[in-house]
């Protein structure tokens, strides 16, 4: 797919100029794209426009207690070959957390970034994840559905949802861009079921979300405000919606 073809389709699902943009992707979804991670990289960052951020995840999987040493520079993203390419982009800013870091990229990239290793948990009001909620901003999934959404974790963490955490937790070590070594005891993400495509009729019911179609992928624009105003009383009132299923069903109707 040409550049012009890209750009093309990013706006017809609704990307547009001066929107903060956090994108979850998956390149092999969306087929072949001249320039490969950097041609996409380019062409969301055309879309968005100079006046704009684009945040990409670079959650670092690799990060355990076997191996609880992180290093913003070094250590990879282990959510494709996108983040990757994207975080090592000359300006990009990476938060520190550990485990759970986004990469951003423009004028509000530091607000984004800056104090996630302070923060209580991966996802609090003061994380990359809590401020975009927050914003104007929008949230594409680029060839990829709404189990990835980390949006969902900051709206748990909002509601006060028990069970998020395991109640053990390790000493991590962070190295940040000037070299300097800095340490957090984190509780991991406790092991439990996910179903996040269940909310997908509910945003799209409510105007919150939009489908179409980016190369060979379906692809899905959430305006994040919106789902923060949507799904933050759903929670409160029943904190198990993203965890147990609503449908029996095992088919996912927009994949391709």
């Amino acid at each position: 797919m040409e550049r012009n073809a890209l750009v093309a389709e990013l706006r017809d699902i609704g990307v547009c100029e001066g929107k903060d943009l956090l994108v979850h992707s998956s390149l092999r979804r969306i087929g072949p794209v001249v320039g490969g991670a950097d041609g996409v990289i380019d062409g969301l960052l055309e879309v968005i426009g100079p006046e704009a951020t684009l945040i990409l995840p670079t959650i670092s999987g690799c990060v355990t207690p076997a191996q609880p040493v992180f290093h913003v520079q070094a250590t990879p993203s282990s959510v494709g070959v996108l983040t990757n390419v994207f975080r090592q982009r000359e300006g990009v800013i990476r938060s520190l957390h550990p485990v759970h870091s986004a990469a951003a990229l423009g004028p509000r990239a530091m607000h984004y970034t800056d104090g996630h290793l302070a923060a209580n948990t991966p996802w609090s009001p003061e994380t990359p994840w809590g401020r975009l909620l927050r914003a104007d901003a929008r949230v594409l999934f680029l060839g990829v559905n709404l189990n990835c959404n980390t949006c969902f974790h900051a709206l748990e963490i909002e509601a006060r949802v028990p069970g998020i955490h395991t109640p053990e937790s390790d000493l991590l070590h962070i190295v940040d861009q000037a070299g300097q070594l800095h340490r957090k005891r984190h509780h991991w993400h406790a092991r439990r079921a996910q179903f996040f495509v269940d909310m997908e009729h509910i945003l799209a019911a409510a105007g919150a979300l939009r489908y179409g179609r980016v190369g060979q992928g379906i692809c899905r624009l959430v305006d994040a405000g919106a789902m923060r105003d949507i799904m933050l009383p759903m929670l409160r009132e029943d904190p198990g919606i993203l965890v147990w299923r609503r449908s029996e069903s095992d088919d996912f109707v927009w994949e391709p």
